[in-house]
């Protein structure tokens, strides 16, 4: 592939699972395929393109609510040092910046909206994306309360770090309003990212050349997600992502038949990662006792287990 497709028109099931999904390719679809969106309509400033915070505190904000965020400042292993905040403090410190046109580092992110807020119905997930074995499972358990549905919302330069997506789902993400930079890099070049203990890069904009000597070298893609854009991320992609301006977007994690063999591929080098890890204490371990040891870690370290 030599650059990101674009469709200006909402594609058929078949022409997304033929071009793109079965190929494992990403595509960005123009802004009709979620025109129909209630947040695309009442959550944006028709006037501005910016958020509407006074809607979003009137709707959002009746109840207090805590949401997770990331300070982007801060480092927190491979990833941004989280904490919860109110919904409501959020948006206020959000507009604060906005006005005094001031960097923001605090991201709204991995926000499980739907599950927050069931009867609000902010927007349908579009046709292609419905095969969700993922979100399914999920929102069928009694046990659990979980799902890979999240809301994202975040001043100018706010960014998320160099990864690739929980379990090497697919993800879709749409651009409410507020751009986003994304720099995409196709699968197989894992080996460029890691240095000799298996840490990987963690800011594409500050690489430590000395640690990293080959990732100069990395193919990777650049593009720039308009508001009202869908953006398909496939199984494998690694990516790191930057808003420019006032940023919310609408992301979905997940997984059908398609890439169902390359999430198994993950859980299992998952697992071996662990069972390196700790082979010195496996002799003094019953094998009931290492099995379970070990499921326990991956499910700790990874999220997720055999069970």
């Amino acid at each position: 592939v030599h650059e990101i497709a674009y469709h200006a028109t909402p594609l058929s099931y078949k022409q997304f699972l033929d071009h793109f999904l079965e190929p494992n390719l990403p595509v960005i679809v123009g802004p009709d395929l979620t025109k129909h969106w209630r947040a695309r309509q009442q959550w944006v400033s028709a006037d501005t393109g910016k958020p509407n915070f006074g809607a979003l505190r009137e709707q959002l904000c009746q109840e207090p609510v805590q949401v997770p965020v990331a300070d982007c400042h801060t480092r927190d292993f491979t990833d941004q040092k989280r904490s919860t905040m109110d919904l409501k403090v959020f948006l206020d410190e959000w507009e604060a910046n906005s006005l005094a046109n001031v960097p923001s580092r605090t991201y709204l992110k991995d926000f499980h909206f739907v599950r927050t807020f069931p009867r609000y119905h902010a927007y349908d997930t579009p046709e292609i994306f419905r095969d969700d074995w993922m979100n399914e499972f999920w929102t069928r358990r009694k046990d659990m309360d979980d799902d890979y549905r999240f809301v994202y919302c975040g001043g100018d330069g706010t960014f998320t770090p160099f990864h690739a997506d929980v379990y090497r789902s697919y993800s879709w993400s749409a651009n409410i309003c507020g751009i986003k930079k994304w720099t995409l890099f196709s699968p197989n070049q894992e080996h460029l990212f890691r240095d000799r203990l298996g840490n990987t890069v963690y800011d594409i904009e500050n690489v430590d050349s000395a640690q990293f000597p080959d990732f100069h070298t990395a193919k990777r893609f650049t593009i720039y997600q308009q508001p009202g854009e869908t953006l398909f991320v496939p199984s494998g992609w690694w990516h790191q992502v930057q808003n420019i301006g006032d940023t919310i977007s609408i992301n979905h994690n997940w997984c059908n038949g398609s890439n169902l063999d390359l999430l198994l591929d993950s859980i299992c080098s998952d697992l071996n990662d662990v069972e390196k890890e700790i082979e010195h204490l496996k002799e003094m371990m019953e094998e009931g006792e290492w099995i379970e040891t070990c499921q326990k870690l991956l499910l700790s370290n990874s999220g997720w287990d055999w069970s």
